[in-house]
């Protein structure tokens, strides 16, 4: 662990030695949220990461091997563990721009002199639509194996029905609500004049955790259209009109925020990667890709999964196959 000792602390309200740690990398979407609003507050504290607040926007801290969010910084895994350990939920924390850190009480600070900047906007590209169908079809049946687990069914019985609903829309079995509902988010995709409120009512903040199961398919919907070249955009704009007037009734500040990065083509590394090569003939860099997918969370990464199927098979192959 490398630790570095600071004895000409410019702020003259924290101790002169100060306890200084180093950031690897950081979207460079926070750097507008610091420059708005440079004082903050640690907003929540989990096992090993740790979300900050400035003006109502987050920052994620965490190791640089879990993926980056769009508004995220990455650290060396034992040095995020031991700021997460030394961090409490309400304490302040201030950003110094000429210092390029963050600063905690007692004498800690974060830097981010020397990390890579990193952007999180999806560029949507050409596709090349027989290899994006075979990619699908080997998804969705991993999507069946047992270590992916998905909020979206309780049973393996379900998740099976969920999964062959995907492959085709046609097949549906069993009085099973969520399929209904899936069909109501697959439709609101491909037609756009469906109430789109009440399909959100239900979707936004279903589940539980912290980017709740709903939330995060809604997500890997986002990924898709964002990601393929010629989709058309008006489920983006209506799921920001939704987000602006209910968003925060429905669900939790950190799947909104993911949420509202979405609607601005915004997303987690690992996703971007995802999308990036699901395209791609299938090689290493396809299936570590879809392994770092299922590593999100308990069920984050599945979620989202089924929502980049669900997007595909909405926008692409469904307008393909018509």
């Amino acid at each position: 662990m490398k630790i570095l000792f600071n004895s000409t602390n410019r702020d003259s309200n924290r101790t002169s030695n100060a306890f200084v740690l180093n950031a690897i990398a950081a979207s460079d979407e926070i750097l507008r949220i610091f420059k708005r609003n440079p004082k903050g507050h640690v907003h929540s504290v989990f096992n090993t990461s740790f979300n900050l607040s400035f003006g109502g926007h987050l920052v994620h801290i965490g190791a640089l091997g879990s993926g980056l969010a769009p508004f995220g910084i990455g650290m060396e895994q034992s040095n995020a563990h031991l700021l997460t350990a030394l961090v409490a939920v309400d304490l302040e924390v201030y950003w110094n721009m000429d210092s390029m850190a963050l600063h905690f009480p007692k004498g800690i600070t974060l830097t981010l002199g020397q990390v890579k900047w990193t952007n999180h906007t999806m560029q949507p590209s050409d596709y090349d639509f027989p290899t994006l169908t075979d990619n699908f079809a080997f998804m969705a049946d991993r999507l069946l194996q047992g270590d992916w687990q998905t909020g979206l069914a309780e049973r393996a019985e379900d998740k099976k029905s969920i999964i062959h609903y995907l492959l085709d829309p046609s097949s549906k079995t069993g009085n099973i609500q969520v399929l209904e509902k899936l069909e109501s988010l697959r439709n609101l995709v491909c037609h756009h004049e469906l109430d789109a409120e009440s399909v959100f009512d239900y979707w936004i903040g279903r589940g539980l955790g912290l980017t709740p199961s709903g939330d995060d398919c809604i997500t890997g919907i986002c990924a898709v259209l964002s990601a393929m070249e010629g989709t058309d955009q008006t489920f983006l704009r209506k799921l920001k009109s939704y987000l602006d007037e209910r968003g925060r009734k429905r669900t939790t500040h950190i799947a909104l925020e993911y949420l509202l990065y979405a609607t601005e083509n915004k997303f987690h590394s690992h996703l971007l990667q995802l999308c990036n090569v699901v395209d791609k003939p299938r090689g290493t860099e396809f299936l570590k890709a879809l392994e770092e997918m299922k590593e999100i969370g308990h069920t984050s990464g599945a979620d989202t999964v089924v929502g980049m199927l669900i997007g595909m098979k909405a926008a692409v192959i469904h307008k393909k196959e018509r």
